[in-house]
């Protein structure tokens, strides 16, 4: 056979039995014995793909990526720093992800190269998103985690003292924004009742009919996020115990004077509980102060003054002043005025 002729296999018939010879040029002889070659190694060995830059099988099976932290909690518009570890493979850089989608969007929030990942500006409503750290060295191996994303809430006023029967506005914010979608609650119950006083779907509160002993929580929450909200409080007052403590007192500095009072400037407002007021009291109280208690009677025509020994604070004997003639002083002993 001359150089560079090819002898080609072609299917034997059983009429025939005969192999074709063509004269070829000897580069298609070595390309053509290539083909030849890969065909009968399928055969014989089984077929493997092969791609410029794809990993081995070694690498497949010995690539691991983790992530870290795995699940976060933060609000919109807040960032928080992802890192990820590549072992096995000597290409350590990875490709990160939200949701699927390569560097993450508007809705979800984006990611960058290094895997600080920023919340969009409101919360998604699904609550939460996915975060993926892909292998670029191993494109079949990740880490996932989650992050929650919460809108933030605020309220204003963040506090208020108001009169039996009257009204208050309140305002909400869901990031900033105003005129936002919020559900509000008094005492905890949406839209309130008759005893913490009712909120409108547009935080117009309406105070009830008969004094509160403590303050009420008026809550806004995110319609879309549950979890986010804010909470502002109210004292609701009686204008007549007011008008009646306030006569009271004017008959507490001669009284003070009788016990011994060098000063009684430190008074129980309407809105302090016994345990705030002896706490302010403790702040300044020097020795012969005296605290004056809220009145328990609303009888503005009430003169009895009654007393009782508080103990010591700092050191100091401390006199505490009522209109009634046994009392519970602040640290939870009976004592007995005269």
């Amino acid at each position: 056979m001359a150089r560079g002729t090819l002898l080609s296999l072609v299917p034997i018939n059983s009429a025939t039995r005969t192999a074709s010879v063509h004269n070829k040029p000897s580069w298609a002889v070595r390309a053509q014995s290539c083909l030849l070659f890969a065909a009968c190694s399928s055969v014989l060995f089984g077929c493997s793909e092969y791609r410029p830059g794809s990993p081995s099988s070694t690498q497949l099976t010995s690539t691991s990526v983790s992530i870290s932290p795995i699940v976060s909690r933060i609000t919109a518009g807040q960032s928080v720093q992802f890192a990820a570890a590549v072992t096995g493979s000597a290409n350590t850089v990875v490709s990160w992800a939200v949701n699927g989608i390569h560097g993450g969007g508007t809705t979800t929030g984006t990611i960058s190269s290094a895997g600080l990942y920023l919340a969009p500006s409101n919360a998604p409503a699904a609550g939460n998103v996915t975060v993926t750290a892909t292998s670029v060295a191993n494109g079949r191996q990740s880490a996932s985690a989650t992050v929650t994303i919460q809108n933030t809430v605020a309220v204003s006023p963040a506090s208020v003292s108001l009169a039996i029967g009257t009204t208050q506005q309140f305002t909400a914010t869901v990031n900033d924004l105003a005129n936002s979608q919020v559900v509000w609650s008094a005492g905890g119950i949406p839209g309130g009742n008759a005893t913490f006083g009712t909120i409108s779907a547009n935080g117009l509160y309406t105070a009830p009919s008969v004094a509160m002993s403590s303050a009420v929580a008026i809550t806004a929450s995110d319609a879309l996020d549950s979890l986010a909200s804010a909470t502002a409080t109210i004292s609701v007052f009686d204008p007549a115990v007011v008008a009646a403590h306030d006569l009271w007192l004017t008959g507490v500095a001669d009284a003070a004077a009788s016990y011994g009072c060098k000063d009684a400037s430190v008074q129980q407002q309407a809105t302090e509980s016994i345990a705030e007021v002896v706490n302010r009291f403790g702040l300044t109280a020097g020795e012969g102060s005296c605290l004056v208690l809220w009145p328990i009677s609303t009888n503005p025509e009430v003169t009895r003054y009654s007393f009782a020994w508080g103990g010591l604070i700092d050191g100091k004997d401390i006199l505490y002043i009522s209109d009634v003639s046994q009392m519970m002083i602040w640290n939870g002993e009976e004592a007995t005025g005269n």
